[in-house]
């Protein structure tokens, strides 16, 4: 598995691209749902002016949200708090002068559930994400885009062309 920073990642990628323009800084925690991101974006993001305002803010989860329940109570969300939980973290980065312009909803990616599976018995554990689940959240995270007036990067379907 590759996460954004590592060599090859998307992060890292960008920050390549972006190269004395501007910082790409990650503020992303491995594991996390949006339940427990919520309570600590006030930490990491705050009203500032100048440097310490960020310019454009990503918010990339659903996919340990969509865990399966039975199989991974830790990092399940129910749905409904999936997406009230997107909306809040939207709403705080307005309320901290972040335009709705510059933020940016990106939904879960699809689920190779072969792939996934393997790497699950590997570590001893049952397939505790299903790829239908996972598409529930993504189209969870299309209409919180559109409720809320963000812009939202669809990595759901666009990984399925």
């Amino acid at each position: 598995m590759c996460f954004s920073f590592q060599q090859g990642g998307w992060g890292a990628s960008l920050a390549d691209k972006l190269v004395r323009k501007c910082d790409v800084l990650n503020r992303g925690f491995s594991g996390y749902n949006t339940r427990w991101a919520k309570i600590i974006l006030p930490r990491l993001i705050k009203k500032g002016t100048g440097l310490d305002s960020p310019v454009a803010v990503t918010i990339f989860f659903g996919a340990n949200d969509s865990a399966l329940k039975d199989e991974n109570p830790k990092q399940h969300v129910p749905l409904d708090e999936y997406v009230a939980n997107l909306k809040s973290m939207v709403r705080y980065l307005k309320s901290v002068d972040v335009p709705e312009h510059r933020i940016v909803l990106i939904s879960p990616p699809p689920l190779c559930e072969a792939a996934w599976e393997r790497e699950c018995l590997a570590q001893g554990c049952k397939l505790n994400r299903l790829n239908l689940v996972v598409g529930e959240y993504a189209g969870a995270c299309l209409q919180v885009a559109r409720d809320c007036g963000t812009d939202v990067l669809d990595l759901w379907t666009l990984m399925q062309k």
